[in-house]
């Protein structure tokens, strides 16, 4: 498929579960779908949700980009995933929740300044009419570091599929 296009983005954003300021992404750069990847691009210098409050040392504490908003990427990421790979709209009924964080490695300290490459890929995949299951390994890296490993599941539901368990 590689970058989707600015209207199919838009309409992603515009319909996103949450405000646009918890959509970290900058730049999605490819999105494949026979190989169930997407890579994207995040500018390390935004207003990040937890981040941009850190009084920072720089002897013993420098800023950074916080572990919560390197989870949160991993978030937008899957529901990148979900939207453009699974069809789930959320302008049509469907909802994501992430259920479990199998591993989180935060391998070094990610730095205000340069940017974050991600990248994410569907590692398993259950699907249904109503119901989408994935698990993704994430990786992000900083001037060629990879500075984060995740292994994490996510949960897309259509209307209030959740329930029927």
């Amino acid at each position: 498929m590689g970058a989707p296009s600015k209207i199919e983005l838009d309409r992603f954003i515009s319909t996103f579960l949450y405000s646009r300021e918890a959509f970290l992404i900058d730049e999605v750069l490819r999105i494949d779908s026979s190989q169930r990847e997407i890579e994207a691009r995040m500018d390390t210098t935004r207003p990040l949700p937890v981040a941009r409050y850190q009084v920072g040392d720089p002897g013993s504490h420098p800023r950074h980009v916080s572990a919560p908003d390197l989870v949160l990427l991993t978030g937008n990421l899957g529901c990148l995933h979900a939207y453009f790979l699974h069809g789930c709209r959320w302008d049509e009924g469907w909802v994501g929740f992430g259920n479990r964080i199998h591993r989180a490695d935060f391998r070094s300290l990610v730095m205000i300044g340069p940017p974050l490459r991600l990248h994410s890929k569907e590692t398993k995949t259950r699907e249904g009419p109503k119901r989408v299951v994935l698990r993704y390994e994430f990786r992000f890296w900083q001037e060629e570091r990879l500075v984060y490993f995740g292994d994490q599941s996510a949960i897309f539901v259509k209307g209030r599929a959740f329930e029927d368990d």
